[in-house]
Parts: structure tokens; C-alpha cells; sequence
């Protein structure tokens, strides 16, 4: 384990943007974590556990604290009867772990394809793309205590997830060490989501996990920008949750607005289709940032942009939505800790 101090940050998220932590290290087992929690309580510092990066902005003035980049990338597949146990630590890359279940011909996170970021940050998020969720597979995961040191298991049943949202993400000083996923040999691929329905009848192949998870970055492609293009976090904002009243009041006013009733009878609706259709606000800009032409929920960053830019554009986008529609957003993206 090393210790460096004022590490620029930038190159360590995808929107490639942010200043320095004002020390930095990489960890990579469990034992490194307990050194860094050391190392922060001696220099009175904040621990700031960081992922892959993916859905942070970091600000310009960087971070007074001491950032952990959980770096420990093992991963190990177990056979048990009709399932796959797929274990990994939480540093390594989210698709490598699609891959290494596409590889072996197991189901269950295929349609979570082509999303950035680490395994750690895809249980602290619960990710979810065309119709799928990693609570849906989430077996466990290990923990350190970052205030305390205290390993703790968590399972499924003490993971309370949600839409975009767990126990991790609301009880932060539980660093995520590795994930355990259980997924299923049997063929089932999940091809209901209305763009793999259109893959499907186009002759696109969806038998197996690879071919699934293939369609879905090809997909994802057409939606989302190159790297050339600029730096993202992915989707900044959650798409709202609202009351059937609200949702049938702004459908009617809103011809051809998507909505999906959920569960417990709220009904989500496609922030997409507002900020496109309501609000004409695809492509929009502020400085060096942009909402993207293809996917608005997207924010893009230019070579050169600033986190005040983001935040800039990512306030103005929360107020004409409100105005428009009453809709308070809740933002996906999550900034990092401020710098004294």
C-alpha cells in the first residue's frame, strides 16, 4: 500500500473532471482498508471510499480528506447445482463480471451490459437497465466498518434495496469489500424491455447471455456518448416516482408521455421523454457542458469543463423541470466531499 498526498482526482472518474484529494491511496485487500482507516484517524481526516468513478462529481477545488481506491479485483465462479455463485472484489470492473458470467453461459446480469464502473459501486447503486437490477441477483456482500473496523456480512434481506438506492449507499462508513451474486444456468434470457423486443423481431440473436449482453451494448451505443465525445456519470438524474394523480394529470397534458406504474401503485415516468418532448431541452448547454442529443438524461462533458459547469447546468435542468411539471428531481450522480 502506498500514501501519496494532492493526487488529482480527474483521472479517476468518467466525467474526468476534479481536483486533488489531499491524500490518496490504493487498496487492495481488506487489510490495506484497516491501514487507511488508521492512517485517516491519525491525520484527522474523512475516509472517502471511491469506486470505478462512475456516478461522482468531484469538485474543482478537489477534496480535504483521505480517499481509498478500492483497487482488490479478484473474482472466483462457483458451480452449485442449477446456480452460479460469481465472487468478486468489490474493485473489480462491473462489465468484466458480465463477461466472466456471459463467458460461462450463466444468466442474470447480462442486461446490466455496458454499464460503467465497479462491482462495490453496482451494490451501492443498485443499477438497473432494461429490466433488470442487481438486487435481482444480489446474494451478499462484506463489509468494513470504516469508523470501527467491524466486519459485517450482508444479505439480501439487509441490503434494502431500491430504486437506486441500498443500505450502502445510506450507511457509508460500511465499505464494501466483495460481492457475491447468484446466477442461473438455465436459459432465460429477460427480453421484454421494449428496445430488445425491437432487436428481437429485427433477427437480432438473444438466445444466450452473450448475446444478450452484446444487443445491449449495441444499444447502449447508440444512446449513450464515445469517450471522444466527452466525459459522463451515465444518467444524472433518477427518473421520477410520482402519484397516479400527478402522472395522469401531466399525461394529459403531455400527450404520449411514458409511464410505468410501479408496484406499490406510484408510477415512474420517462424524465427522458419531459426533458426531449416538454421541455425541449436535448442538447441544451451550459459552458463546456451539455445535456446529450441522443440520451438527455445524459450529461456530457467537453475537454476543459468544470464541476461548477455541471452544477450550473444540473440546477437549471432541476428548475425549469419543476416549473414545468412540480417534479423535484433526485439526482443519481452524487458529489464528492468538499475541500476546506
Amino acid at each position: 500500500m502506498s500514501i501519496a498526498e494532492d493526487v488529482l482526482l480527474a483521472p479517476f472518474t468518467t466525467f474526468k473532471i476534479g481536483g486533488p484529494a489531499r491524500v490518496f491511496i490504493e487498496s487492495y485487500t481488506e487489510e490495506d482498508v484497516d491501514a487507511a482507516r488508521d492512517e485517516a484517524a491519525r491525520r484527522a481526516l474523512p475516509l472517502l471510499p471511491l469506486g470505478g468513478g462512475s456516478n461522482i462529481l468531484v469538485p474543482d477545488e478537489g477534496v480535504e480528506g483521505l480517499v481509498l481506491k478500492i483497487a482488490f479485483r479478484d473474482l472466483m465462479l462457483e458451480k452449485d447445482r442449477d446456480t452460479t455463485l460469481l465472487v468478486a472484489g468489490a474493485g473489480l470492473s462491473w462489465n468484466d463480471a458480465v463477461d466472466a458470467a456471459c463467458a460461462l453461459g450463466v444468466f442474470g446480469i447480462e442486461n446490466l451490459a455496458g454499464i460503467p464502473g465497479t462491482i462495490g459501486g453496482a451494490a451501492v447503486q443498485n443499477i438497473g437497465a432494461y429490466g433488470a437490477e442487481l438486487a435481482d441477483v444480489f446474494e451478499y456482500a462484506d463489509t468494513v466498518d470504516g469508523a470501527t473496523g467491524a466486519r459485517t456480512r450482508i444479505d439480501r434481506a439487509h441490503a434494502a434495496f431500491g430504486y437506486r438506492t441500498s443500505f450502502f449507499k445510506e450507511h457509508r462508513t460500511h465499505i464494501i469489500t466483495r460481492v457475491v451474486l447468484r446466477l442461473h444456468k438455465r436459459a432465460s434470457p429477460n427480453i421484454g424491455y421494449a428496445d430488445l423486443a425491437q432487436a428481437q423481431e429485427a433477427g437480432v440473436p438473444l438466445e444466450t447471455s452473450a448475446q444478450v449482453a452484446h444487443a445491449i451494448r449495441a444499444i447502449r451505443a447508440r444512446k449513450f456518448p464515445r469517450d471522444s465525445e466527452g466525459g459522463t456519470a451515465g444518467s444524472f438524474f433518477k427518473n421520477p416516482i410520482i402519484s397516479p394523480e400527478r402522472a395522469e394529470t401531466l399525461a394529459a397534458r403531455y400527450a404520449g408521455m411514458p409511464v410505468f406504474p410501479q408496484e406499490n401503485g406510484d408510477a415512474k415516468v420517462s424524465l427522458a421523454w419531459l426533458l426531449d418532448h416538454a421541455l425541449a431541452l436535448r442538447g441544451y448547454a451550459v459552458g463546456r457542458a451539455r445535456l446529450y442529443e441522443r440520451q438527455p438524461l445524459v450529461i456530457v462533458a467537453r475537454a476543459g469543463a468544470t464541476a461548477a459547469e455541471i452544477e450550473t447546468l444540473a440546477c437549471d435542468v432541476e428548475e425549469r423541470v419543476f416549473a414545468a411539471t412540480g417534479i423535484t428531481l433526485e439526482r443519481e450522480v452524487e458529489r464528492f466531499g468538499l475541500r476546506k
